[in-house]
C-alpha cells in the first residue's frame, strides 16, 4: 500500500541519515583459496549485523548456491563458513557510510591499496568483482571502454584472473535473475576443479 511503501522509505532515509558508521567488517581471506569476492563497501544493514551481504533484497547467497559454488543453502550468517569452500570475502573499502555519497576518491584510492596488499599476500585463483564500477577503480590506467560485459577479463592481479559481476545488492534489483545467475556461473569451473588457468 501507499502507507507501506512511505514508511519504508521514511525508514530508509532515517538510516542514511542519523545511523552512526559501524566497525568494518572483518575479511574472510586466507591462502590458496579459489575466489575471492570484492565488494565495493558494505552496506548498513551488514555493517551492523556483522555479516556480509545481509541486506534482505540482496541475492548474493541465492547466487553462489544456484551457481553451485556451494553445497547448500547459506545465509549471511554463514559468512565465515565460505572458506571452507575455498571462497574469501573482502571489500575495496571497508568502512560503511551513512551514504554512498559519503566515499570519496581518497576512500577508493586507500582501498585499492589496501586490497592490492591483500590479493599479493594470498593470491586467489580467481578475484571475483561484484560490481561493474570496481573494475575501472582496480584498474585506473586501462583505456576507459563502454558497455564492458561481466565474465572473464583479460587484465590479471598478482597471476589472479578476473571475473566480473553484476552487483547483486537490491539497488541492482532492474538487473534480472537469470542474467545474474548466468555471470556467476563463469566461477563454477574454478570452484569445482581448482584450475589455476581460465576454463
Amino acid at each position: 500500500t501507499a502507507s507501506s511503501v512511505d514508511s519504508a522509505d521514511a525508514t530508509r532515509y532515517a538510516l542514511t541519515t542519523t545511523m552512526p558508521e559501524q566497525p568494518p567488517l572483518p575479511d574472510h581471506l586466507r591462502p590458496d583459496l579459489s575466489i575471492v569476492f570484492v565488494g565495493i563497501n558494505p552496506g548498513l544493514r551488514s555493517a551492523a549485523l556483522g555479516h556480509h551481504y545481509a541486506g534482505p533484497s540482496n541475492r548474493f547467497w541465492k547466487l553462489i548456491y544456484d551457481a553451485n559454488l556451494v553445497p547448500e543453502p547459506l545465509s549471511y550468517r554463514d559468512d565465515g563458513r565460505l572458506p571452507e569452500w575455498g571462497l574469501g570475502l573482502t571489500n575495496l573499502v571497508s568502512r560503511s557510510p551513512a551514504s554512498m555519497e559519503s566515499l570519496t576518491p581518497q576512500d577508493y584510492t586507500a582501498g585499492r591499496l589496501v586490497l592490492m596488499r591483500k590479493l599479493l599476500r594470498y593470491r586467489p585463483r580467481v578475484v571475483a568483482l561484484l560490481g561493474m564500477t570496481l573494475y575501472p577503480i582496480l584498474f585506473p590506467l586501462e583505456p576507459k571502454q563502454t558497455g564492458r560485459k561481466p565474465g572473464l577479463q583479460p587484465a590479471t592481479l598478482y597471476d589472479s584472473n578476473i571475473v566480473l559481476l553484476p552487483n547483486p545488492s537490491g539497488r541492482n534489483a532492474s538487473y534480472p535473475y537469470h542474467s545474474m545467475l548466468e555471470a556467476f556461473r563463469t566461477l563454477t569451473p574454478w570452484a569445482k576443479s581448482g584450475l589455476k588457468s581460465p576454463p
